[in-house]
């Protein structure tokens, strides 16, 4: 199935001037009138604009700007809670959203990588693919990711953006388990390298009903190892719930303040159609 998607980049970002079209697109797909100059021996005959002529008496060639193919950045969390609670699957389908998206990025002409944030030892950044014949390895590269270990979601995007400086989309797909105002500085980091940053935000449907994995016993922090003993009463559901919409309220606000795109999607709901459907609403996605 062909998606007629493309990915939505801030106008001014990666723009060059030139009459020609963008590499692995064809016709005038993404080619725009950027202005006039007066007509010099030698211009393409073509490009004279006969409706100025008409008005000026005076001979003038268009000028065209090309949006130059994005390079598009998939930041994965990896860390330990991205792999629970187990049935949740919140890392699959942060792969299925990241495979989805960097498959509609290479469709359109753009680059795609992807990188691992935390995750199992060994977990690196992806080389630079292009063209929709690097879907497969796209597809292999997101499989090797598994969870594990801790990561600082904003420490980590600014050490990117201090790596990564050429400017371009940043993707990233977390369950932004920590303190939302930690990731303020990682953003700003990567907005400060002149990079459109999308927040896709992964919750289970544990995480928003606990009580469909746990009643009483001892609770494990996969991350830091630390347990709680606890018994969900009527109370503490009520309380966790306020906590919950106060967490999400924060990473919108943050999102707002920081010049970011922010997304949520429910665990387990189709890649295809969280981007066909809350990625497009939201802007994020854009229909071709």
């Amino acid at each position: 199935m062909r998606l007629r998607l493309a990915l939505r980049v801030r106008r001014g970002m990666g723009v060059r001037s030139g009459e020609h079209r963008v590499p692995g697109r064809t016709g005038t797909e993404g080619i725009e009138i950027g202005g006039h100059r007066s007509y010099a021996p030698g211009d393409d005959l073509r490009h004279l604009d006969w409706n100025a002529f008409g008005r000026l008496d005076q001979l003038v060639v268009r000028r065209f700007t090309a949006e130059r193919a994005a390079a598009v950045h998939l930041l994965l969390d990896a860390s330990a809670s991205m792999g629970v609670p187990a049935r949740d699957r919140k890392l699959a389908t942060a792969s299925a959203l990241a495979e989805t998206l960097g498959a509609i990025a290479l469709a359109t002409g753009d680059s795609v990588r992807v990188a691992p944030l935390g995750g199992a030892p060994g977990a690196r950044l992806g080389p630079t693919l292009r063209g929709r014949g690097m879907l497969m390895r796209l597809r292999t590269l997101l499989a090797a990711v598994t969870p594990g270990g801790t990561v600082a979601v904003g420490a980590a995007l600014a050490a990117y953006a201090r790596t990564q400086p050429r400017p371009g989309i940043a993707i990233v797909l977390s369950d932004f388990t920590g303190e939302p105002d930690e990731l303020v500085a990682g953003i700003l980091a990567l907005r400060a390298r002149r990079y459109d940053v999308v927040l896709l935000h992964v919750v289970g449907p544990g995480e928003l009903d606990p009580s469909r994995e746990f009643s009483s016993g001892v609770l494990r922090d996969v991350e830091s190892g630390e347990t709680h003993p606890m018994r969900l009463t009527r109370a503490l559901r009520a309380r966790y719930a306020g906590i919950l919409e106060e967490h999400l309220t924060a990473l919108r606000a943050v999102a707002e303040r920081t010049g970011a795109a922010y997304a949520r999607i429910v665990a387990g709901t189709p890649a295809l159609e969280a981007v066909s459907g809350e990625l497009v609403r939201l802007g994020i996605v854009r229909r071709r």
